[in-house]
């Protein structure tokens, strides 16, 4: 008994380091869910798109206009067909536009849209411009996005497995498919990173468009743009919660080392007034492995296609075309 007594204290304050250690995991738990949630919770507002529409120069206005009127005429003869597939991450809208000219063997023409607040219609004038040139096209909403399960954004890297089902998805549809790829943002990394782990020989090409160098860097903005004291400790936790979301890493690794790898034709798009991600992290990741880049003088982020409709559509047909002639 006495004994015990003499114990009894040490065992009080084992239990105590034991309660405190739950404690103190049960809030970093928590505290990693809402930092989860915080920067990378679909639920946002579409401030950062009408920031960007407010910011395009009258040339981009004007397009973007025209556009319009173009997108309506080819709906009228080209009308989508909402398709649906099973990801690991659970159920994908998508849609299919066919082409306006060409026949069965139309090569196909995977656009991925890009991040937080967008879903498959930010894209709707670029699956018009692949329609009209002969492409059959394929809009997917990406995880968290439109019409798709989920609510967080997976930043392009959980969405790799996702690119691999709609690439499989099309050639169960088309055996003889051949395929190109164009994301835009978010969907550009989920793309390439898709390119990364190998795709099929279907896939002839990768364009990416506005991407940047790094999904954990991007995070890294992301969470510092709502806590301005944000560390190290906080991105730990944003990284243990993207984990437990997702089964993957928030950090994909040596990007350039991996994409030098990749035995695919890629092209870079960028706008020099990117402000959100500057031009530098597609030159980076281009210039290193000698992939094209285009730069587009003067347009912000994902808008380079309207500030310079012209180069922009000549340069992507062009290396489309290139890489499936090969």
């Amino acid at each position: 008994m006495k004994a015990y007594a003499t114990r009894r204290p040490v065992l009080f304050a084992a239990l105590g380091v034991l309660l405190m250690a739950a404690l103190l995991l049960g809030a970093g738990a928590l505290r990693a869910r809402a930092l989860l949630m915080e920067t990378l919770g679909s639920d946002v507002a579409q401030d950062e798109q009408e920031e960007y529409v407010s910011s395009f120069t009258l040339r981009a206005e004007m397009v973007s206009s025209q556009m319009d009127t173009r997108i309506r005429g080819w709906l009228s003869i080209a009308p989508g067909e909402e398709v649906a597939v099973q990801s690991p991450h659970g159920r994908l809208a998508g849609w299919v536009y066919p082409p306006v000219q060409g026949g069965e063997d139309a090569p196909w023409a995977l656009v991925l849209h890009g991040g937080l607040g967008t879903d498959h219609m930010q894209v709707q004038d670029v699956a018009c411009m692949l329609s009209l040139a002969g492409y059959r096209v394929l809009t997917p909403d990406l995880y968290g996005h439109g019409g798709s399960d989920g609510n967080l954004c997976a930043l392009g890297v959980a969405e790799a497995q996702d690119v691999r089902a709609w690439v499989d998805w099309i050639l169960a549809e088309d055996m003889g498919a051949r395929i190109v790829l164009l994301g835009f943002d978010e969907g550009a990394m989920a793309a390439l990173l898709a390119a990364c782990d190998g795709l099929p020989e279907a896939v002839k090409a990768v364009a990416a468009d506005s991407v940047y160098r790094s999904a954990e860097e991007r995070a890294r903005e992301l969470l510092s743009s709502l806590h301005s004291r944000a560390g190290e400790t906080d991105m730990l936790l944003l990284s243990a919660a993207y984990r437990a979301a997702f089964g993957v890493e928030l950090e994909s690794g040596d990007l350039i080392g991996r994409i030098a790898q990749v035995n695919l034709p890629l092209l870079f798009v960028h706008g020099t007034g990117d402000e959100d991600v500057p031009a530098w992290h597609s030159e980076d990741l281009a210039e290193t492995i000698g992939a094209e880049l285009l730069y587009i003088e003067g347009a912000s982020h994902g808008m380079a296609r309207f500030v310079d409709h012209e180069a922009y559509e000549d340069a992507l047909l062009s290396f489309f075309e290139e890489a499936l002639a090969r």
